[in-house]
């Protein structure tokens, strides 16, 4: 009997242990997953949800920090840049006096760089005037012909003093030295063709400012514009050279040279047109010699 009893209670057993257990329809999550997300099935309403492993909030929570301390590094850093920004902006604030003054010292002279050469001719026309009217009427076609001809090559001044400033802020000598060789070149050979120029085509020149029929005046406007003529090469050479030291910020340099021309100028034709009496060739020899110097 005990042994039948035994065998129904073993029956009972084994069969209570083959029944399943209840979940609540929830699956196990792996401890050793770091990323695993686990559904949660709610089969009654039909609703799946989503949790997330201690370590997946862990390395959420380190992405966030770092996005935080990146844009505080971004906000610090243009407010440094902004900083920055202000004080650069005062202290050129500060400096446009000492700026301004620096203008005017280097302006100054280069102005008078440009009057040197209309003062020459002035110079030729009070000293040529007292001695005869025709040589006077004639200075002024041939004092036009000059001085505005010249103007034609007023690149080589421009170029020369662009070019020349552009090297040296990139701090290439080398280049400098080779661009004032190839520009002084250009001077010298534009001088000579004008020199041409002026021995072929003068007098055509001087016939359209005067007209035929002042054979006199063309004849002695002639004689001034020949012998400057000779003086082409080295007044294009010398607006090179001019032009450089412009381009080095140098201006009292050109302005000296040229100031001695004029003093030699004026001293020329008072010697040459009132002691020699050569008229307007006296005061055609002394620009010209003027400049050359």
């Amino acid at each position: 009997m005990s042994m039948c009893l035994q065998a129904i209670n073993l029956n009972t057993f084994t069969h209570q242990s083959r029944t399943r257990i209840p979940v609540h329809n929830r699956t196990l999550v792996n401890v050793n997953s770091h990323l695993r997300i686990s559904p949660i099935c709610n089969i009654r309403k039909g609703i799946i949800t989503a949790c997330s492993a201690p370590s997946q909030e862990i390395l959420q929570q380190k992405l966030s920090d770092e996005n935080e301390t990146s844009s505080s590094d971004a906000e610090s850093s243009d407010s440094v840049e902004n900083e920055q920004k202000v004080v650069v902006e005062f202290s050129a604030n500060e400096s446009i006096w000492n700026q301004t003054v620096e203008i005017i010292k280097f302006s100054g002279p280069a102005v008078g760089l440009w009057l040197c050469g209309p003062l020459m001719s002035l110079i030729d026309t009070a000293v040529v005037g007292q001695g005869s009217s025709i040589e006077l009427a004639a200075l002024g076609p041939g004092t036009v012909f000059c001085d505005n001809t010249s103007y034609i090559f007023m690149f080589l001044s421009i170029a020369t003093s662009n070019l020349v400033a552009t090297s040296l802020a990139r701090q290439d000598k080398d280049q400098v030295q080779h661009q004032i060789s190839i520009l002084i070149f250009l001077g010298l050979i534009f001088g000579v063709l004008m020199f041409f120029c002026t021995r072929l085509f003068g007098v055509r020149a001087l016939t359209s400012f005067t007209g035929g029929k002042n054979i006199e005046i063309i004849n002695s406007a002639n004689t001034y514009i020949q012998i400057r003529g000779l003086a082409w090469p080295a007044l294009l050479v010398g607006w090179v050279a001019q032009s450089a030291s412009l381009g080095m910020k140098d201006s009292w340099g050109p302005l000296k040279a040229l100031a001695v021309a004029t003093v030699i100028n004026g001293v020329g034709d008072i010697v040459l047109c009132r002691v020699f009496s050569y008229g307007i060739a006296g005061a055609a020899w002394a620009t010209m010699v003027s400049q050359h110097i």
